[in-house]
């Protein structure tokens, strides 16, 4: 595997601990069997507003596809585009984040033509790669009127500056352009704004570099209390020399380094005769000096790592530090291997009087210290950045994007947190007169879509009016040689892969046409009964699909099922001789958030429904979804106080009753206007009385907040459980059962119900835990070598 660390080059050149992971991980990397590793460095000044903005530019132009992959770790060079991305972060432009002034605007208030123009092309880039070209060519006019233009619209830190490397860092680790985010430290992948929602984030404390001890003890005397660092305000030696003072103590203090606060501490140390800044010491010094030092203090304000830290630690000495120096803290262990002391001079005078004074305490510290860190290795390091991706080919009869029924939902959200530990690629099928499409969804998530032949098309209409329902399953399934353009990307794929999934059974006989290998079965429902229901006036093609389902499931290495009923139906159905595996269906719970009580009000009044209580039903065009809406006709009918709305491809559904006056087929919605619908309503409806698998509805409206009112047979799957966590009544007793719920006098046992069912879906639908399950279900089967870690 050829790999490319690539790195800013700071201008004018300094040296530290970004360039001492890079020297040593380059090395690493190389020692690894099979890979070839080059450390590529840009010079990337950023004194002013124009190189900041020309350095993003130079990195996001740099063409690396003669390597397999790439690793960055610090801005700008994340903005280089390669498809196996992978950004192990130290820090962003910390001034312009986590430590931008709380006094300082963060909107712009110039309203100038040039200025309007680059404001609106970054709140228009969305993190898209294809918005860069548009947002330089406006910084470009930007630059061309400068000098008419306010000076300090360009200062640093400054609110034009901060929301142009907003959006490009956007842009460069957006989801679709990372492959992987990993972070050296919890402080770091915490931070606000750092990582995409929702993206996975890994944490490696990464390793120092190795130093020789030189013989010169005179830099360093023994039994000195002892530190290093760049001499600069974040890392508050200024607190490290008034606690000495204050501390009273008669061990001498040495703190090497350099930097634009030196003479500032020289003028606070005041020639204190046990005070001495030895300034840079070379590496060898360095490495005597942790030797002969009692203990080492290192204070830092919210430090990212802070290899100081690490050093002391594996020279075995004891680390005095404070509570909020951040990644420090993450190695210190409070009365393990150091001490961690309040945030204020007073604390950490009393530690480092404790320190210097208590000669068993530092013992003890000392006997663990190189132990607690010998954990932090580079072949460690350079094993987990440099392992190729397993692969895994899903075969699938439609689109999961943009996800809007339960199946796509599913398919999108499971895979897309699979991809965390593979590449993906789902081959699915389109629709007639579609165009062929590759498409990323997310880094490591690929979806190809093949538009429907016009025989197959033909076929499927038959098929439908024959069945009375849609075929657009079953009819690839019964004549898959109709569409070799499918077949044809099917055997690319399966070729391609290191297993073979077929979601749903459909898709299973093309996958037989062009490949022999073994096929793991996904099964979202157990679809020769669900086609039963169906279409049981067709008992040809619901035998057909029992008989593909069955082929398929038999053959797999391993089954997955979405509930414990699915398995065990499953298993006996088709007489399997193991127990299918449960991979259940899940919910995406941080993307559920309250709706402001306005917007609540302006979207009930868009429809009237201001006073009126509102009961919310979610469904596609789906068999069991149009038989629990036509179940809602005489719930309507017993509850006219009560708005009844239903959004979704449900709402197209031939045959439907005249539903009564207060029912609302508002149908497909954006993503956004379902969560606004969820947040808006009073009560979440599931009335299924058939179908399988679990309803992802049910997990939707508990995550939102919203009280349920189901059917036993809807609540399956125990997830949820009946009086624990929703309403369960019968389709005969669900007017009453609304009633009951939506009475003010339930207000409280309603709030409960309803909290206890947001903190089981988020805690048993969370869909990273579910496609870990279903990786080391696939690990087991033998057919893929997981990656080191998982």
């Amino acid at each position: 595997m050829k790999i490319a660390l690539i790195a800013p080059s700071p201008v004018p050149f300094m040296i530290g601990g970004a360039e001492n992971l890079w020297t040593g991980w380059i090395s690493a990397l190389n020692a690894q069997p099979g890979v070839e590793a080059d450390l590529i460095k840009l010079p990337t000044p950023e004194r002013n507003f124009w190189e900041i903005v020309d350095s993003y530019r130079r990195w996001s132009e740099l063409e690396l596809s003669h390597f397999d992959r790439v690793i960055s770790t610090k801005y700008p060079a994340w903005m280089a585009e390669h498809p196996d991305h992978h950004v192990y972060l130290q820090h962003k432009l910390r001034g312009l984040y986590d430590t931008w002034p709380a006094s300082f605007p963060t909107e712009v208030s110039c309203d100038a033509a040039p200025v309007r123009l680059v404001l609106d092309v970054l709140a228009r880039s969305r993190g898209e790669r294809s918005a860069l070209p548009e947002i330089f060519t406006a910084l470009d006019v930007l630059r061309t009127n400068a000098l008419e233009l306010p000076v300090d619209l360009f200062g640093l830190p400054g609110a034009l500056i901060r929301q142009v490397v907003h959006a490009l860092d956007d842009i460069g680790l957006a989801r679709t352009a990372i492959r992987r985010y990993a972070a050296i430290s919890e402080t770091v992948r915490s931070r606000n704004g750092y990582f995409p929602q929702a993206a996975e984030v890994e944490v490696f404390h990464h390793p120092t570099l190795p130093r020789t001890r030189s013989e010169d003890d005179s830099v360093v005397p023994q039994g000195a209390i002892f530190t290093a660092s760049r001499l600069d305000q974040p890392k508050r030696l200024d607190w490290v020399i008034k606690a000495y003072l204050a501390a009273d103590i008669e061990t001498p203090l040495v703190i090497a380094g350099d930097g634009p606060c030196r003479a500032a501490l020289i003028a606070l140390a005041d020639n204190h005769p046990q005070i001495h800044l030895v300034g840079r010491l070379s590496d060898a010094q360095i490495a005597t000096a942790y030797q002969n030092a009692l203990f080492v203090p290192f204070v830092p304000d919210r430090e990212d790592y802070g290899l100081i830290t690490l050093e002391a630690l594996q020279a075995g000495k004891p680390v005095l530090t404070c509570s909020d120096c951040g990644g420090v803290t993450e190695l210190v262990r409070d009365g393990e291997n150091g001490l961690i002391c309040a945030p204020d001079i007073p604390a950490l005078a009393a530690g480092m009087r404790r320190l210097a004074t208590d000669a068993d305490l530092r013992e003890q510290l000392a006997q663990r210290a190189q132990a607690s860190v010998a954990h932090i290795r580079w072949p460690a390091l350079a094993a987990a950045f440099s392992q190729p991706w397993p692969r895994v080919a899903v075969v699938n009869t439609f689109p999961i994007y943009p996800p809007q029924n339960g199946g796509q939902v599913r398919m999108f959200q499971l895979y897309q947190r699979l991809a965390a530990y593979a590449d993906i690629r789902i081959v699915n099928l389109g629709p007639h007169r579609g165009e062929l499409q590759q498409r990323t969804l997310v880094s490591g998530l690929q979806e190809v879509v093949v538009p429907m032949s016009t025989a197959l098309a033909m076929f499927d209409r038959d098929l439908s009016r024959q069945l009375l329902a849609p075929s657009g399953d079953v009819a690839p399934m019964l004549r898959p040689e109709l569409v070799p353009e499918w077949l044809a990307a099917i055997e690319q794929a399966c070729d391609w892969a290191d297993v073979v999934v077929a979601c749903h059974p459909y898709g299973y006989p093309a996958i037989r046409l062009v490949w022999d290998g073994p096929v793991v079965y996904e099964s979202l429902n157990v679809e020769a009964d669900l086609k039963a229901a169906i279409f049981p006036h067709a008992p040809e093609q619901v035998e057909a699909v029992a008989q593909v389902e069955g082929d398929c499931a038999r053959a797999a290495p391993v089954v997955f099922c979405c509930s414990t009923e699915d398995a065990s139906r499953m298993q006996t159905r088709h007489e399997l001789q193991s127990e299918p595996r449960l991979v259940a269906n899940g919910v995406d719970a941080a993307s559920y958030t309250d709706l402001p009580a306005d917007e609540a009000i302006a979207l009930r009044a868009r429809y009237g429904l201001e006073s009126t209580r509102l009961a919310l039903f979610i469904g596609s065009l789906h068999g069991p979804n149009i038989d629990g809406l036509k179940a809602l006709e005489d719930v309507a009918l017993a509850l006219p106080e009560v708005a009844f709305v239903v959004l979704g491809s449900v709402c197209d559904a031939a045959g439907l009753p005249a539903f009564p006056a207060n029912v609302h087929l508002i149908g497909r919605v954006s993503d956004a206007d379902l969560r606004a619908w969820l947040a808006a309503a009073d009560v979440g409806l599931n009335p299924m009385i058939s179908g399988s698998g679990t309803n992802l509805k049910m997990l939707e409206y508990a995550a939102a907040g919203l009280p349920v009112v189901s059917t036993p047979f809807g609540g399956r799957g125990g997830i949820l459980e009946a009086g624990e966590h929703y309403v369960a009544a019968e389709a005969v007793d669900f007017a009453e059962a609304i009633r009951g719920l939506l009475d003010d006098d339930m207000a409280a046992e309603r709030d409960r119900m309803t909290e206890a069912a947001r903190l089981r879906a988020s805690a048993a639908g969370d869909w990273r835990a579910i496609a870990g399950r279903m990786w080391s279900a696939l690990c087991d089967t033998g057919l893929i070598k997981p990656l080191a870690g998982d």
